[in-house]
């Protein structure tokens, strides 16, 4: 494969979330939305209500994964027990875990499997253009 068609494949996912991301704070505000939606709450459904003040209805995921004591209960109190070690304020070392864990960590593992994946879907097609030559 050629080394600009590589670079062009291993770039994409940095580059184009970016220019996204750009285009749309350039953009100004608002884009799409002049204020947040206010709905009334519903009891059969959530709506904007649930997203502004806390959904009160009971959840329909397994506590295993959405109660404090599950996956989502860990969770939080792995990113305050991180945050704890990233700054002496609660809220500040919370907002910075979330965003090393979920914008940085966890992206960046992604790419570097997506990398992985690409060089070996690469080697077989190498491997099997050899197997025919």
């Amino acid at each position: 494969m050629k080394r600009s068609t590589a670079l062009l494949i291993y770039a994409a996912p940095i580059v184009l979330p970016a220019g996204l991301f750009l285009s749309v704070l350039a953009a100004g505000s608002p884009m799409f939305r002049t204020a947040i939606p206010s709905e009334p709450r519903e009891t059969a459904r959530c709506t904007w209500y649930c997203h502004n003040h806390g959904c009160p209805h009971r959840a329909v995921l397994p506590s295993a994964l959405t109660g404090d004591a599950g996956l989502f209960g860990r969770t939080i109190h792995g990113l305050f027990a991180l945050g704890s070690q990233l700054s002496g304020r609660r809220d500040v070392g919370y907002g910075s875990a979330n965003l090393l864990v979920f914008c940085v960590l966890w992206p960046g593992l992604m790419y570097v499997l997506a990398v992985v994946a690409i060089r070996q879907r690469l080697a077989l097609r190498a491997r099997r253009a050899r197997g025919r030559a």
